[in-house]
């Protein structure tokens, strides 16, 4: 069994009204671990409309954001260090991620 805690909820849109949902999942604010992304589905079901947050199968992964813990040689070459994994780093790949996201 695996327990997440959702440690912060962003929603965000790109000004078209089409908001996409963004749980923060970890431990603790020093240790996140992903972000679960959700978009907002309309059912009509018997005529009625209902609206439904759809957990999508594009969750962001924040192993980029910190450097590999398994050592060895390196790899790349970086002009700039790893933000790490803080809330404000993770936050951005949410935005960065809705900026690329179209809806199918």
């Amino acid at each position: 069994m695996t327990l997440h805690n959702v440690l912060k909820t962003v929603y965000i849109d790109n000004n078209d009204g089409d908001f996409l949902k963004y749980e923060i999942v970890g431990e603790c604010e020093q240790n996140i671990h992903s972000v679960m992304v959700y978009s907002l589905e309309k059912l009509t079901i018997n005529g009625t409309e209902l609206k439904v947050w759809n957990k999508g199968d594009d969750d962001i992964e924040l192993d980029h954001l910190e450097p590999p813990k398994n050592g060895g040689l390196q790899r790349e070459v970086r002009r700039e260090p790893y933000p790490g994994k803080n809330i404000n780093s993770v936050i951005n790949e949410c935005k960065s991620h809705r900026s690329r996201w179209h809806r199918q």
